[in-house]
């Protein structure tokens, strides 16, 4: 017959063994092999490390050879036209081989141009000019600084992922 230190002993150990078997499954479609790249370059650039890995995932899961229907491309899903002009903005007249370097610098200058996170990202998926719109409009913002409201469906959405993202990576980048 089991005792009952025994019995505690053996439950304890399968629920932590379960319990590690869950977070494995959960953190590892987070994981990537680009990290220390992601690291450098976010670090160089002033961007938040976690903040660009969280876009990464959303928007391709971190498949390199990855293609939109809206022609982006890579890792970061960069347009070319987006790619050329974040380029020429830095001194560089091609496309590079890195997209993590161009979508980066890309999230560094949307830096400069929105104040808010939230701001940040809506752009990095509808564009600068879309939401420098939003937050001109009373509808979207009330102080021209910060959204209020999201129009588009596909953005608002893209927001949530990111920022659920963002706070997985946050915990994950912590524990390391």
């Amino acid at each position: 017959m089991m005792t009952t230190k025994r019995f505690i002993f053996i439950s304890l150990f399968v629920l932590i063994f379960l319990i590690t078997i869950f977070f494995s499954a959960f953190f590892l479609p987070f994981k990537t092999q680009y990290i220390s790249t992601f690291s450098q370059i976010s670090n160089q650039n002033g961007v938040d490390l976690s903040l660009a890995l969280a876009i990464a995932k959303a928007e391709s899961k971190f498949d390199k050879n990855a293609k939109s229907a809206k022609g982006a491309i890579g890792l970061m899903q960069i347009k070319l036209e987006t790619a050329n002009y974040v380029l020429q903005k830095n001194g560089r007249d091609q496309l590079p081989q890195n997209n993590i370097l161009c979508g980066i610098k890309y999230l560094a200058y949307l830096q400069t141009r929105f104040e808010d996170e939230d701001s940040i990202i809506c752009a990095y998926n509808a564009g600068e000019t879309a939401v420098a719109g939003w937050l001109k409009d009373k509808a979207y913002s009330q102080n021209g600084k910060t959204l209020d409201f999201v129009p588009f469906k596909e953005t608002k959405n893209y927001l949530s992922k990111v920022k659920f993202n963002k706070h997985i990576y946050q915990i994950f980048l912590d524990s390391k």
